[in-house]
């Protein structure tokens, strides 16, 4: 478990996608309620894992499109960037 904020989560999917923060659930679709592609999904993934250093199975990645799905994925199976 990496202990991530889900509020401060949340805060940097409002930035990237330009949606408010307070909008943004943990039911929210990626797809359908922040109108993302899998292109955009790819792009937030890259700028969360690069944000938090935690590296996350893409084969996990392509079955979930929930807020958050993503975010346990993150905080529970995300590893950290070797250096």
């Amino acid at each position: 478990m990496n202990n991530l904020n889900f509020d401060e989560f949340v805060q940097d999917i409002s930035d990237y996608v330009g949606v408010d923060a307070s909008e943004i659930t943990r039911e929210t679709d990626v797809y359908d309620d922040l109108y993302l592609d899998s292109l955009g999904l790819f792009g937030l993934g890259s700028q969360i894992t690069e944000k938090y250093k935690l590296n996350i199975p893409l084969s996990l990645v392509a079955s979930i499109s929930l807020v958050g799905e993503i975010f346990d994925l993150l905080n529970e199976k995300g590893t950290p960037f070797e250096e």
